[in-house]
Order: C-alpha cells, then sequence, then structure tokens
C-alpha cells in the first residue's frame, strides 16, 4: 500500500481538528440554548465568549488549508477525499446538529425580542396617556384638592 502524501495527511489532520472544533462549538450552542431558555444571562454570556476562540481557530485551519488545496495535483485530490469521506461525513452530522441548535437560539431571541417591542409600546402609549394628568417636575397637577 502506498504512503500518504505529507500534504494530504496534514490536510487529514486540519480536518480532524475542524471536526473537534465544530464538536465543542455544538457542546457551547446546547450551553447557550440552556442559558436562554433558563433565561440566565450570565451563562449566556459566557457562552458567547466561549464561541470566539472556537469560531477564530475555524478560520485559522480554513485560512492554512486553502494554499494546500489549491496546490494539490488531481490524484492527490481524489486520495484526500477519498481517506477524508468518513471525516467529511463526521462534520456534516455534527454541523447539521450545530445549525438546528442555533437556529433553535434565534428564534427564541427572535421572539423574546418582539414581545419586548411590544411591551415597550405598550409603555409609550401609557406613558402617553398620562401626560394629560399633569406634567412631573414640580408642577402641580389639573386636579387638586387645595383651592
Amino acid at each position: 500500500m502506498p504512503q500518504t502524501p505529507p500534504l494530504i495527511n496534514r490536510m487529514l489532520e486540519c480536518l480532524k481538528k475542524q471536526k473537534d472544533c465544530c464538536v465543542q462549538l455544538l457542546e457551547v450552542a446546547r450551553r447557550q440554548k440552556k442559558a436562554i431558555d433558563e433565561k440566565n444571562d450570565p451563562d449566556l454570556l459566557k457562552a458567547l465568549q466561549d464561541k470566539n476562540p472556537l469560531l477564530e481557530t475555524l478560520q485559522e485551519l480554513d485560512r492554512e488549508m486553502q494554499p494546500v488545496l489549491k496546490s494539490l495535483s488531481d490524484s492527490d485530490r481524489e486520495l484526500m477525499i477519498q481517506k477524508g469521506q468518513a471525516l467529511k461525513d463526521e462534520a456534516a452530522q455534527v454541523l447539521e446538529q450545530l445549525l438546528a441548535v442555533e437556529n433553535a437560539c434565534t428564534k427564541i431571541l427572535k421572539d423574546k425580542k418582539e414581545a419586548t417591542f411590544e411591551q415597550m409600546k405598550i409603555f409609550q402609549e401609557h406613558k402617553k396617556g398620562l401626560k394629560g394628568y399633569g406634567e412631573s417636575g414640580g408642577k402641580s397637577p389639573r386636579f387638586s384638592q387645595e383651592g
């Protein structure tokens, strides 16, 4: 059996690191969803902060892989596809789960935003209605027992 070229081995290592990074992102996304469900803002902020280094790692790996991918011959590219198929399938499954959790979080936060906006509109309407009873800031009300 022929030996795998070093560039392909390096690419496969990068793909494995990307998959592992996606697994970690999935765990963080699950923590994020739990924090949203439990209305736990400190844990939500922590989860969001924990995502940044993982996303940066994914970008670094991608930058590292791009020039190598462009330099591979057709036969090396085929060999890499063959050797990396299982890794690609695993990563695709993790990414599907990650997207499902992220989409659920987005929907929950969007619904909360809309509910908060509606509450703010109601508050503004009530505030306008109260202006007819007098201004704050030391002025006396229009109706008074004194007088």
